[in-house]
């Protein structure tokens, strides 16, 4: 069964929504596989440009070093920073879910919460 584009965006919308108000997330957002933002919520202003380009970039560089030491199949890419992390995960067609939290964030939670988005978001990403 298709899915329209409107409720397509809209499911997304509401995933990236739910995943946002995360305790410590501040920024949810779907990269294209050229780096553009195609969807995101946040809590700040943040360069959707630079976050993008640097989503695709961490994410291929994971890939190209899993491989390398034959650990293949990158589930989930971890960051952790100074000032708090940034967690992505891979989805169909190219796609890169991220997510960036501040340091009050329960690691666990964002972990378990973003494995469990990931077949949603392959599901409306796929129709």
């Amino acid at each position: 069964m298709a899915i329209l584009p409107s409720e397509r965006n809209q499911r997304i919308e509401q995933s990236l929504a739910e995943l946002s108000s995360l305790r410590g997330v501040t920024t949810a957002a779907i990269v294209d596989e050229d780096g553009f933002v195609t969807h995101i919520r946040k809590d700040f202003d943040i360069d959707t440009d630079a976050l993008g380009a640097a989503v695709q970039i961490m994410y291929t560089s994971a890939l190209r070093s899993a491989q390398h030491v034959s650990q293949n199949d990158t589930k989930l890419v971890l960051a952790e920073n100074k000032d708090g992390v940034l967690l992505l995960g891979p989805l169909v067609r190219g796609f890169v879910l991220v997510l960036v939290a501040d340091l009050s964030v329960m690691l666990g939670t964002m972990r378990f919460e973003m494995k469990e988005t990931l077949s949603e978001f392959n599901e409306v990403l796929s129709a």
